[in-house]
């Protein structure tokens, strides 16, 4: 039999006031989703900005924005690949008048002084090699008046030293660019100030949990993917497979809080 003290241990481990906290966290707390960063975005566009979308991807959040706001919109990335599936989205959205899309880096912009009334930034910082570099050409090409809207996450002290490795080998993260100090201090040597900062943390992927499960299925798919480590590292090389597995742990870590995603929008000074 266990000793009185375990006891006293089990009752209040399944006390009345435990199973009343479990019953708490069934009820939902409303979060927002990612479309409240459309949102924000909205309040700093007219029909008549230009936006720069820096580390555009497949363009899908440029082109959301110039149809819900109107204006011109240029998206850049390095990825040739990336850059053609987003001449391959905008042409599908009817809006080659109105966007382009070019190779590019933030480190070197093509543009004048002054040229854009917004930009958008969202999932990049953390892998630009030089970060105070790229944040001086967005303050360069930004008008006066004009804001930069960035989304990116930080390693939170929960992040082990081994999962941080991980993601610096597989994803090309750069590891200062985790660091929430570092990015802020490279923000205010570009000759920006923080109008505005929200630690998203969990909250959007609380909010798709709810509705569609994506973090569930990563944990199923990171699974799986570990049950077929051989026959995967065989068809398609150990890198492609850490990367998946990277990956997959990225999105279940800011489930974790072990990843903070934090939105700034930011002003020049």
């Amino acid at each position: 039999m266990p000793e009185l003290g375990n006891i006293e241990g089990l009752r209040r481990s399944y006390s009345e006031e435990t199973w009343r906290v479990y019953a708490l966290l069934d009820e939902s707390l409303g979060p927002r989703g990612p479309d409240s960063l459309h949102e924000l975005a909205g309040a700093y566009l007219t029909a008549r900005s230009r936006i720069l979308d820096a580390g555009c991807r497949d363009a899908a959040h440029l082109i959301r924005l110039v149809r819900a706001y109107g204006g011109t919109g240029v998206g850049i990335d390095p990825v040739e690949l990336h850059v053609e599936r987003a001449r391959v989205q905008v042409e599908q959205a009817e809006l080659t008048e109105s966007i382009t899309v070019s190779v590019g880096a933030m480190q070197e912009l093509p543009y004048p002084d002054g040229h854009f009334d917004f930009i958008w930034c969202r999932d990049v910082l953390e892998q630009v090699d030089d970060l105070p570099g790229a944040l001086r050409e967005c303050a360069r090409v930004l008008d006066p008046a004009g804001r930069m809207l960035v989304y990116t996450v930080f390693a939170s002290g929960l992040l082990s030293e081994r999962e941080a490795e991980l993601f610096r080998r597989t994803l090309a993260d750069v590891p200062a660019n985790l660091d929430e100090r570092t990015v802020e201090d490279a923000f205010a040597a570009a000759g920006f100030a923080i109008e505005r900062k929200d630690v998203v943390g969990s909250e959007w992927r609380e909010h798709e949990e709810e509705l569609t499960r994506p973090t569930s299925r990563a944990l199923l798919q990171l699974s799986r993917l570990r049950r077929q480590r051989t026959r995967i590292v065989e068809e398609a090389g150990l890198d492609v497979y850490e990367h998946v597995e990277a990956h997959l742990h990225w999105l279940v870590f800011i489930f974790l809080g072990k990843l903070l995603p934090t939105v700034y929008v930011l002003e020049r000074r």
